[in-house]
């Protein structure tokens, strides 16, 4: 069940286990504010998966078989280049040098030069029993390592960016996303264990490499972040729907927030001011301030799937269907202020 699951989410981002409820954080969002949206880039087929560039300089956008760059100085495509269907996942190396994509049926990632926007050889991942399945992945701060769930396999793997070889783990808890830690001695991921109801959050010793605590979240956590601070996690909740707000020196849930359904992408503000949520099904982006724990904004776009916060958080870059959407988040916020 959980195998099926993670390949229908990651082909159509649809919500296929039991118990993902159709109930979302309040009723139709409103347009967003005027002067909010500065601009619409097409890219390719959906679903499109998001990340910038450590400078906020290129946004990267990893469509159906396409993986696009994008100038955010001028919201122009820099390159397109072809890559494997189905992406499931991406990530960029904290050195800004190198892009990472992973797809659904593939056994390697494709792997992006950023300095002259050219593709560099593929990295060949570990084989499993169902060939592919890879998804989520997080590049270590020291960009020397990188780790990678593999939900249709069961499989939390490690991968030695220097040329040294993969670690295979097989956890309790499936992983679906992952984080780590400001200083990498610690790897946060969100998942399940057979039944999605309830989800969890695990907690992995990146320097003893065992799994340690676990909590219990909401179901079918999908997306998690951290706080600048490294004192919260946020889960992204496909049953709720919700986010869960994670006190990590307790590991204790401290807050449940209602958001609209679906919740596939997932940002915070370097600054740690705001929490920004996507709802594909529920069609609207969602700003939640973390000090009070309450819905700051909310706008329509619809399908909305993945979300990437420049590093001055003054834009939101949010995927739909076949585009891109630049979100002045100022206007967005002044707009939802408004009397």
């Amino acid at each position: 069940m959980r195998a099926i699951h993670g390949v229908f989410a990651a082909l159509a981002g649809l919500c296929c286990a039991a118990g993902c409820g159709l109930v979302g954080g309040g009723g139709a969002p409103p347009p967003p504010a005027p002067g909010a949206v500065l601009a619409t880039i097409a890219v390719g087929s959906p679903p499109t998966f998001l990340a910038l560039s450590p400078d906020g300089a290129s946004l990267y956008a990893a469509s159906d078989g396409e993986l696009r760059v994008i100038r955010t100085a001028d919201h122009s495509v820099a390159a397109t280049l072809r890559i494997n269907p189905n992406p499931n996942g991406m990530a960029v190396a904290p050195d800004g040098a190198r892009v990472y994509v992973s797809n659904l049926f593939s056994v390697s990632l494709a792997v992006l030069d950023a300095a002259t926007n050219t593709l560099a050889p593929p990295l060949t991942l570990f084989l499993q029993r169902f060939r592919g399945g890879f998804g989520r992945l997080a590049v270590a701060p020291d960009s020397r390592s990188l780790y990678i769930s593999n939900t249709v396999n069961r499989a939390f793997g490690i991968v030695d960016l220097t040329g040294g070889n993969s670690v295979v783990l097989d956890p309790t808890v499936i992983p679906e996303d992952i984080a780590v830690s400001a200083d990498g001695r610690t790897v946060y991921y969100v998942g399940c264990k057979p039944i999605c109801t309830p989800g969890f959050l695990q907690v992995f010793d990146a320097t003893a490499q065992r799994f340690t605590r676990s909590l219990a979240l909401d179901g079918n956590p999908y997306r998690i972040a951290l706080s600048p601070d490294g004192r919260r996690a946020y889960s992204a909740n496909l049953t709720g729907p919700s986010l869960s707000v994670v006190d990590l020196a307790t590991l204790t849930v401290t807050a449940t927030i209602p958001v609209p359904v679906q919740p596939t992408g997932l940002a915070v503000a370097r600054d740690g001011g705001a929490v920004y949520v996507a709802s594909q099904t529920g069609g609207a982006l969602t700003v939640i301030d973390p000090a009070s724990l309450s819905v700051r904004a909310s706008a329509a776009i619809p399908q909305a799937r993945e979300v990437a916060l420049s590093p001055d958080g003054r834009r939101a870059y949010v995927s739909s269907n076949a585009t891109v959407v630049a979100i002045d988040t100022q206007a967005l916020l002044a707009g939802a202020a408004a009397p």
